[in-house]
Parts: C-alpha cells; sequence; structure tokens
C-alpha cells in the first residue's frame, strides 16, 4: 500500500469516526467500523488521542449537517467530495443529490474500490485535486457543491487559487463547504499533531474572511461555524475537558468551517 503523506492522513479521521461510532458518540458510521476491521494498514501505529477521536467525529458530524442543509434546499445538486480519503459521507448524508463524485489520489481511490460500490449517480475519481483533469469527468449541474474536509491546510496558496480558479472556470454555481486552520493554527500543528507521524505536513491557514476572498474576485463569504459543543453522550470530566479543549475560545482561534459561494459571472 503505497500512500503520500498527506494521503496517510485518512486513517486518523478513518479511526476516529469509528471509534465514535461504536461508542455511539457524535455519529454513526457503519461503514468507517467496517473498514477499520478490514483495511491492511497497521492503526495501532498511529497512537491516536480518545479526544482527537472525538473531535474528528464531531466536525464530520457538523459538515454533514450542513452538507443536509443545502441538499435540503438545492435541486439536482452535484456534489464533489475533494481530498475523500476512505469517507463514507456519501452514505450518511440524504441521498436526495443527483450526483456524487468523491475525488482522491488514484492509490487512494484504488483502496476505496474496495469497501464502495460506482452506481449511475456515485462515481470515484482517482487524480490529485490539482491536477485538473477530473474536472472534465463531471457533468455541468446548475448546483454544485464542492466539499474539502481536511484539505486545504495541505495545498499552498498558490495551489488553492489554482483550484478556486479552475473550479470556477468550470461551472456556473458553486457552494464550498471546507474547513481551515488559522495561520495560529498551522503554527501549533507543527509542535504536536498526528499528521507528523505519516510524514504530512500543513502550510495554509488564514485569519479572516478577506485573506480568502482576496483568491478569486467571484468569491462571496456565505458563514463561518465555530466547532460547538453538542449533546453527546460525553458525562463528567470527560464531557468538560472535550469541551473546553475543542469547543473553547483557543481552539475556535485556530480552527473553523466556511461556507462560500463561487460564481461564474461570464
Amino acid at each position: 500500500m503505497e500512500l503520500s503523506g498527506e494521503s496517510k492522513t485518512l486513517f486518523i479521521t478513518l479511526l476516529g469516526k469509528a471509534k465514535m461510532s461504536e461508542k455511539g458518540l457524535f455519529l454513526k458510521d457503519n461503514k468507517a467500523e467496517e473498514i477499520v476491521s478490514r483495511v491492511d494498514f497497521d492503526l495501532k501505529s498511529l497512537k491516536q488521542s480518545r479526544w482527537l477521536s472525538m473531535f474528528m467525529s464531531l466536525r464530520a458530524y457538523l459538515i454533514d449537517e450542513l452538507t443536509n442543509n443545502y441538499l435540503s434546499n438545492h435541486d439536482r445538486v452535484t456534489v464533489i467530495h475533494l481530498g475523500c480519503g476512505l469517507d463514507s459521507r456519501c452514505l450518511r448524508v440524504n441521498n436526495s443529490f443527483y450526483n456524487w463524485y468523491d475525488i482522491d489520489y488514484e492509490s487512494v481511490i484504488d483502496i476505496r474500490k474496495n469497501y464502495y460500490n460506482e452506481s449511475d449517480n456515485y462515481k470515484m475519481i482517482g487524480s490529485s485535486v490539482v491536477d485538473f483533469k477530473w474536472l472534465d469527468k463531471i457533468e455541468n449541474e446548475e448546483n454544485v457543491l464542492v466539499i474539502a474536509e481536511g484539505l486545504t491546510m495541505y495545498l499552498s496558496e498558490d495551489e488553492l487559487k489554482k483550484l478556486i480558479s479552475f473550479i470556477n472556470n468550470r461551472f456556473k454555481n458553486v457552494h464550498l463547504l471546507f474547513d481551515a486552520y488559522s495561520k495560529r493554527g498551522v503554527k501549533a500543528s507543527k509542535i504536536k499533531n498526528p499528521v507528523n507521524k505519516v510524514g504530512a505536513k500543513i502550510s495554509y491557514g488564514f485569519n479572516k474572511e478577506e485573506e480568502f476572498l482576496a483568491l478569486n474576485n467571484n468569491l462571496k463569504h456565505i458563514n463561518t461555524y465555530l466547532i460547538r459543543k453538542k449533546e453527546n453522550g460525553l458525562k463528567g470530566m470527560t464531557k468538560f475537558i472535550f469541551n473546553n479543549l475543542y469547543c473553547g475560545k483557543i481552539a475556535q482561534s485556530i480552527y473553523k468551517i466556511y461556507e462560500f459561494e463561487l460564481k461564474n459571472l461570464n
């Protein structure tokens, strides 16, 4: 199994969701549990804390919630999930989408195909997200939702700018849903972060929405979301520590979830 450093981070998120799903916390992810029980990878080598597993699951839950909201309020939506890893969002959210494309490196998609089956409206594309030929394989629908969970921080500012430009040129109406670090978060990630163990490097972050808007003139900020407390089955000191560690002011200063619109005005 030959994966790059960034690709190996998929096991961090996969393991976190599987652990919490087994405990009935944050979200139910049967597919993550299944893959963890079958995948040929030394998951114990990650030495992942339960706090990070909780955070990964809460993040996924919140982005699922925003995805469902968009799907419920728009017709014939084409969903493009960039850097999908082994995530099962296509199964967790409501199935009202018109088309769904999961995109990641070929090596990741080769593994993914062991656990997911394509259909008329669900496809997997093996490609780097910054090798823009994958755009030619997607039908140009009126409403396009692009989800990038755990991706922007691994791209350079130039790569992200080009990605947004190519998407903007390809589609008329795009809704962007993604998470991002602040610049402080990028610095903090170098101190202690499980992604460092798999050779991944976090490089991009921004502090204000205006910094992201500067990447493309056709961007419009819709909303910014903090990782918020959720009734989740946690109790006592565990609940207190998690809510303050990942939902407190310090955490909120280094990480947020964003919604932007990207319209082709030509």
